[in-house]
């Protein structure tokens, strides 16, 4: 299980976000959320938490929280 707020900071220091990012953020309201920004979080998921997942897992995440979901359901699976 990864702590939220490690994966907060983590997901912050990906984007390289000067704003506030937390688990309710909407990822629309984060300036540098966008495809790129998608599979980068693909690549630092499997980096760091060694979470595999395929792009459309994370497709319909709206929430910060949504994107923390599939990767604590996927390092659940194993």
């Amino acid at each position: 299980m990864i702590k939220e707020e490690q994966f907060l900071k983590d997901l912050k220091d990906m984007l390289k976000a000067e704003e506030e990012i937390e688990m309710d953020t909407d990822l629309m309201d984060i300036e540098n959320w966008d495809s790129f920004s998608m599979m980068a979080f693909i690549a630092m998921a499997e980096e760091k938490y060694g979470a595999k997942f395929e792009p459309f897992a994370i497709a319909g995440a709206v929430l910060v929280e949504d994107l923390y979901s599939v990767v604590e359901e996927v390092l659940g699976g194993n």
